[in-house]
């Protein structure tokens, strides 16, 4: 140490470790004149360092960064700048922006810098300027998509030139505007490029129309209905001019014409067969009327053949007629075939008259008739008077046939007659249950509540009590006494409540009646409309008066309404007008329902404004008002079905990004113990890209599934930072160990060498190799120091032994054609195996070793090409990158082109389609690479579009083969 040390500060002590430690040691706020001066003046590399990152004046880093000697100081300086730059733009809070200000932002536009001040500053002219000078694509997208101000977004995006950048702002900004914006932005430069096509192409478009119009047309069920609308249409096309779609419209035309025709042939066939039917209805009924005046006279037996002839016809016809006339004909046909039924033999009953036979018979007839006839409440008495006139006929006794037929039918109607009033009384008991609720209710009435509730519950009641009861009145009488007794006590109250009613009618009259006496004025009008509501909402009143009031009031309305035309006039003239903006508003969610492109969420938002509006706007026409509502509510609900899907599909793909995410939690605490720091740290980071990427889950499970997702990637962070932190604080003890062995190399008298000093340097050596990594910051300033003194030591040795010159000379000659080499590769950086070459020469020059006072400067031109040669790599694959986007948009679009030709593929235009899907290809193979994430996703997207439009020209081609096939045969 040198006496005059003790003189002075600590900071220009003579050991640059003592002036490293004092400037570590002084204040950054009040010493920085010190820290200046040291930064720009001390002569040794780490002091300087040290100083440069305690130093805080941006304009001193600035100017350290680019005149210092040391590449290390400069870089260092160059990044302090920035730091203390940000920090200044960070805390500016005046809304004018300074010379001072608009320099820092010159100075770190285009530098990740520029991220980190938006992102911390809410100064909008501050972040006006910023976006401004940017001109980094990726960042003016980030702050057209995220920024909080849409003022700055909007900025942001208008910068924003990427064909590809500006599509994921339509789709993913958080402003409308900005997505609007750029829609339009994108729109009209379409339209821009478009080169006088557009009449050309709105021509055709609407001739497209035509031809879609004509197919819809073409396929309706109703031909009738549908051919004035097509030649209308028909009319429409040959006013437009269709051009070489003439044909197509015309083939469609004639194919719906000859629909046309058939339709009209099957309608007059059906007509015939209708003519046909009713004659057949006719002669049925003819014949039946035939059949029962035979059997009326009782000439069957004679007329025979004619009977067997009717009954083979209605047997045949039967299914044409109705239940009246088929009931009608079986009667007839039991008639007729009642002799083959029962036989009465006379030799068994010889005993019994002729008359008392016949009489018999007949009784016998009547029950076959009666049973073959829907049981009913009648039929009973029927059987009972049949059976009286039976029994009063002598006794049969035994096998008797007569008998047998007689107990036959008997028992077969007692047991139809005993189901029927089964059914009927578990009826009766059932409306009886029914009535026994509806007199309950009325007991149950609370006679102090308003007598309009109580005449409203009467009304009801005896209107159920109606239905219930039907025409068979005479079954319930009973119930009927008990439903007057508990409305009974109501009849007074209904005589006050029609009397009280009265009194308010009167009341409204005589206000109405003064009131057409009035000058008209829409106080009037109002008062008016206020009057007839009140009328409306009046009770009832006896029937007697009714009319009276009715009339009376009637003639005042018309009255009133004719002193207030003018007013009512204009009243309808407004309601008119709120028609027309009803239907505008109708029209606005219709479209929103059918447009698939807005974002579901801006049409929620629109659909709300749209219904606010709605409720603010006032009366319509009365004619119009329920069609109006209907639609309106038809198309809110048609929205909010729509509106119901998206949210149960955003509710379904939240759920399917929470089993992402469990996934992704799963993965991570798979790792998370994981001692293999790049590795994990690399998979860590790009499980937190993915899930960033993933999207929301479902609220409810956010919170928890983020704590576990960030638990996991913190418990390996933590142990990350401890490690290195461990690293840090031993790679600081390497640096001192290897100041200290600089020290001991620069203390050896190297203008002496001798074999001990040659013995000591190599000890030196040896061990600095043994010594680990030193901090990031201080690789380059110990390196340096060392190989110097190395470099001196190393020519010095070598003067005199001719072995180690030739050494030497061989490897400052390898480091030279390194040099040259990685100088020639930098033409074609962006080569992937020029880029690993220079790496292993990278690694060799490091296995080299000294090549004496030449090496430092070898060393500085060996790094000043490896960088250029990486600077100009960086560059080279920005371009291609560029290159790849502008390939992706150009396939995009030939995907779109490929995929219009869907639209319209029909077999007149299908050959046409195939020859521009096969020109597509063929742009297709010369357009270059696209993005690696988005290659196969676009080829299988254009390659679908082209396989469905062969696909269809393929089964084309079969169906014109077919009529082929079937002519030869």
């Amino acid at each position: 140490m040198s006496i005059f040390d003790a003189f002075k500060p600590k900071w220009q002590n003579s050991n640059p470790a003592k002036r490293k430690e004092a400037i570590a040691d002084l204040d950054e706020l009040t010493s920085q004149d010190i820290v200046e001066r040291v930064a720009l003046s001390d002569d040794n590399v780490e002091v300087r360092m040290a100083a440069v990152k305690k130093l805080a004046i941006i304009k001193t880093l600035q100017d350290i960064s680019t005149k210092d000697s040391d590449a290390g100081v400069r870089r260092l300086a160059e990044s302090r700048a920035f730091e203390e730059i940000v920090k200044k733009l960070k805390n500016f809070n005046e809304s004018a922006l300074n010379s001072e200000v608009l320099g820092y932002i010159e100075a770190i536009k285009d530098t990740r810098y520029t991220e980190d001040v938006l992102k911390a500053t809410d100064n909008v002219n501050l972040k006006r300027e910023l976006v401004k000078q940017c001109s980094k694509q990726s960042l003016l997208a980030q702050i057209a998509t995220r920024d909080s101000s849409e003022e700055i977004a909007l900025q942001a995006a208008d910068r924003v030139t990427s064909e590809s950048l500006q599509a994921d702002l339509i789709k993913n900004s958080k402003h409308t505007s900005v997505r609007k914006k750029i829609s339009d932005k994108v729109r009209a430069k379409k339209e821009a490029e478009d080169n006088g096509r557009k009449a050309a192409e709105l021509l055709q478009s609407k001739r497209e129309a035509l031809i879609k119009q004509a197919h819809f047309l073409a396929a309706q069920k109703d031909a009738f209905a549908t051919k004035p609308q097509f030649e209308d249409l028909m009319n429409e096309a040959n006013a437009l001019g269709m051009g070489e779609s003439a044909a197509t419209l015309n083939e469609i035309y004639e194919s719906f014409n000859k629909f046309y025709d058939e339709a009209n042939a099957a309608k007059k066939a059906a007509e015939n067969a209708e003519a046909e039917k009713q004659a057949k209805i006719a002669r049925l009924t003819e014949s039946l009327a035939e059949l029962e005046g035979l059997l009326e006279a009782g000439t069957t037996e004679e007329n025979a053949d004619r009977v067997n002839a009717i009954i083979q016809e209605w047997n045949e016809g039967k299914s044409l007629m109705d239940a009246a006339l088929i009931k009608r004909f079986n009667n007839a046909y039991f008639k007729s075939q009642e002799a083959k039924k029962i036989e009465i033999p006379t030799a068994e009953s010889e005993n019994a008259s002729e008359e008392e036979i016949a009489i018999r018979k007949s009784l016998l007839e009547r029950l076959q008739a009666l049973s073959e006839t829907e049981i009913d409440e009648n039929t009973g008495k029927h059987l009972h008077a049949i059976v009286r006139e039976w029994e009063k006929l002598a006794l049969l006794e035994g096998d008797d046939p007569i008998l047998q037929a007689y107990n036959a039918l008997r028992t077969k109607l007692s047991e139809l007659i005993s189901a029927f009033n089964e059914k009927t009384q578990k009826v009766i008991e059932e409306n009886s249950k029914k009535l026994r609720g509806l007199i309950e209710r009325i007991q149950n009435i609370d006679e102090n509540q308003e007598f309009r509730e109580i005449h409203k519950i009467l009304r009801d009641t005896y209107q159920e009590w109606k239905e219930i009861v039907g025409d068979q009145k005479f079954k319930y009488h009973d119930l009927w006494q008990e439903y007057k007794i508990a409305t009974s006590r109501f009849q007074e109250m209904q005589q006050w409540e029609n009397w009280h009613n009265e009194k308010d009618r009167d009341t409204i009259i005589e206000e109405m009646d003064a009131l057409s006496k009035e000058t008209p004025s829409q106080a009037v009008l109002a008062k008016f409309r206020e009057l007839c509501g009140k009328w409306r909402e009046i009770g009832p009143i006896s029937a007697a008066k009714f009319q009276d009031y009715r009339d009376r009031f009637q003639a005042l309305v018309d009255k009133v309404k004719e002193n207030c035309a003018p007013f009512i006039e204009e009243q309808n003239a407004e309601r008119q007008k709120n028609l027309v903006d009803k239907e505008a508003l109708c029209q606005k969610v219709e479209e929103l329902v059918a447009n698939a492109e807005i974002f579901w969420k801006d049409k929620f938002k629109a659909v709300q404004e749209i219904q606010e509006n709605w409720k603010n706007i006032g009366m319509v026409p009365k004619e119009a008002f329920a069609a109006l509502n209907k639609r309106f509510k038809d198309a809110v609900n048609a929205f909010y079905a729509q509106h119901k899907e998206n949210v149960k599909h955003e509710d379904e793909s939240r759920e399917a990004n929470y089993e992402k995410k469990v996934a992704l939690c799963i993965e991570a605490e798979a790792i998370k113990d994981s001692t293999d720091w790049n590795a994990t740290s690399t998979k860590l980071k790009q499980l937190q890209d993915a899930w960033k990427a993933t999207g929301p889950v479902p609220k409810s499970k956010s919170d928890e599934i983020w704590t576990r997702f960030r638990t996991a990637c913190d418990s390996f962070f933590e142990k990350k930072r401890n490690h290195f932190e461990e690293m840090d604080a031993a790679k600081q003890k390497n640096l001192e160990q290897k100041q200290a062995l600089c020290e001991k190399l620069e203390a050896l008298d190297i203008a002496n060498i001798t074999p001990e000093v040659i013995e000591a340097y190599k000890a030196i050596d040896a061990e600095w190799k043994t010594i680990g990594m030193v901090p990031k910051d201080a690789v380059e300033s110990i390196n340096e120091r060392f190989n110097a003194i190395v470099n001196k030591i190393v020519a010095k040795m070598a003067e005199s032994d001719p072995e180690l010159q030739a050494k030497i000379a061989d490897i400052k000659k390898k480091k030279q054609e390194m040099i040259e080499k990685v100088r020639q590769f930098a033409e074609s950086a962006g080569s992937n195996q020029l880029a690993d070459a220079v790496r292993d020469i990278q690694k060799e020059w490091v296995t080299l070793g000294s090549c004496g006072n030449d090496d430092d400067e070898l060393r500085k031109a060996f790094r000043d090409v490896c960088d250029d040669f990486f600077t100009r790599r960086r560059d080279q694959l920005d371009i291609q990158e560029q290159a790849r986007q502008n390939n992706l948009q150009k396939k995009i679009l030939l995907c779109e082109q490929a995929e219009d030709l869907l639209t319209d593929l029909n077999e007149s235009t299908v050959v046409a389609s195939m020859n521009k899907v096969k020109h597509f290809r063929r742009l297709w193979k010369e357009v270059g690479a696209v993005p690696r994430e988005h290659s196969e996703k676009i080829w299988k997207r254009f390659n679908s579009a082209c396989d469905q439009v062969f696909a269809f020209g393929r089964k084309d081609e079969k169906k014109e083969e077919a009529p082929a096939a079937t002519t030869e045969a």
